[in-house]
């Protein structure tokens, strides 16, 4: 049976069309949490979490003394690359769902587990992140932190899905292009995760990895139509 879309995911997609038809254009303070709720006649929990998935699908920002912006360099081509297509969105679902029991565990046995060979190829990974943002060096980072768990049958398991991977990541990371502060966040995400790795800090990395998954999660919340977690 088909999950009921949440108040907050319609509400984001709400805020989102405005945004595109100019009702709140580039670098517009957004109305507060309270107008916001009194508009869409709802309370003010489902509106922090629409602005929340919003902020991570990079649309919105926030900034110092309070409220919410549109971000200064959106523009209708970003916006019109925020709107996928759903149809595969089952199968983009359950990918994630694997992700998160696989991922923070690497992450973990990679904190434990890693050489300094293994660690090199993630900081040449997250080097090639930070230069320019793309699934290429994405895949490659996560590969590399895969290896470093040192786990035959978790690197056999990824292997396998790294095609449906490469091609949601298409998808998800298209519309950072033109965001330079969402582009700078995932790879702090990514910068993160690997530091508590270098450090050799299992619980702290699982964290990190997991929290990193989230974040991805809320934005495809606001990009996919029917996407519930």
């Amino acid at each position: 049976m088909k999950k009921k879309e949440k108040i907050s995911q319609r509400v984001s997609r709400e805020i989102l069309g405005m945004i595109e038809d100019g009702t709140f254009p580039p670098g517009a303070k957004l109305p507060t949490e309270m107008e916001l709720a009194a508009r869409f006649e709802v309370s003010r929990m489902p509106i922090r979490e629409a602005l929340s998935m919003l902020r991570a699908a990079g649309v919105v920002t926030s900034r110092q003394g309070g409220g919410s912006y549109v971000e200064e360099t959106i523009h209708p081509a970003l916006l019109h690359s925020l709107h996928l297509e759903s149809n595969d969105v089952g199968t983009i679902k359950y990918l994630f769902e694997v992700r998160r029991m696989l991922e923070p565990e690497a992450a973990a046995l990679a904190a434990k587990r890693r050489t300094p060979e293994q660690l090199e190829e993630m900081r040449k990974a997250l080097l090639c992140l930070k230069q320019e943002e793309s699934e290429k060096s994405d895949i490659t980072f996560h590969r590399a932190l895969v290896l470093a768990a040192q786990n035959t049958v978790l690197t056999q398991v990824i292997d396998h899905l790294a095609s449906l991977y490469e091609r949601v990541l298409t998808q998800t990371l298209r519309p950072n292009e033109a965001l330079e502060q969402k582009r700078r966040l995932v790879y702090q995400e990514h910068e993160a995760i690997f530091k508590a790795i270098e450090a050799e800090e299992p619980e702290l990395a699982r964290v990190l990895s997991d929290l990193h998954l989230k974040n991805a999660e809320k934005k495809l919340s606001v990009l996919l139509p029917g996407y519930t977690d």
